[in-house]
């Protein structure tokens, strides 16, 4: 008996000390990876609604694309708020991050406005609509998390080059409702 708790114990205690990665401290470093792999989805995305004509293959890969979209904004927004805080030294490089995306997501706001007809035609306006309220809450999250990361001084940095994207996305919306 003494034997097999020996042999037990020596075999479970390697794994005793393994930290699921779920577990481990997050860094800047993983946010902005985070950030980055979203960035290229937003691109993605917004490279097949230029592109969108209404017709049934380019609903499906615009599809596949927001899919894409909504997991890769899911994944990094979970990174976010493991974080801590974002050092001081790091604020420069996360606002850089932070304002490239919310360029880009104004510049997707943008082209699909310029789509309403085709998405109209294709019967996708309602899901339009759904998909952007959507996005419009994941907007306010992240701007939220930001808020709780990013020390009080820089908060009004947040805005960047895009003054309201709460705005874009209200704009956005009023085409399709």
């Amino acid at each position: 008996m003494l034997f097999k708790q020996f042999l037990l114990s020596a075999l479970l205690a390697p794994l005793a000390s393994i930290q699921p990665l779920s577990l481990a401290a997050t860094t800047t470093d993983h946010v902005f990876l985070g950030f980055d792999s979203l960035h290229k989805q937003i691109l993605s995305t917004h490279d097949c609604v230029k592109d969108f004509d209404g017709g049934a293959g380019q609903t499906l890969l615009c599809g596949y694309e927001l899919y894409n979209l909504m997991t890769s904004s899911n994944s990094a927004r979970n990174t976010l708020a493991n974080l801590d805080s974002v050092p001081a030294d790091q604020v420069f490089t996360y606002l850089s991050h932070y304002h490239d995306i919310r360029t880009s997501i104004k510049e997707i706001l943008n082209t699909a406005s310029s789509k309403t007809d085709h998405l109209d035609s294709a019967g996708l306006k309602a899901f339009t609509t759904i998909i952007l309220r959507g996005f419009a809450k994941e907007r306010a999250t992240y701007e939220t998390l930001s808020k709780q990361k990013l020390p009080v001084d820089n908060h009004t940095e947040l805005a960047g080059p895009v003054e309201d994207l709460g705005n874009e996305f209200e704009k956005a919306l009023a085409g399709f409702l």
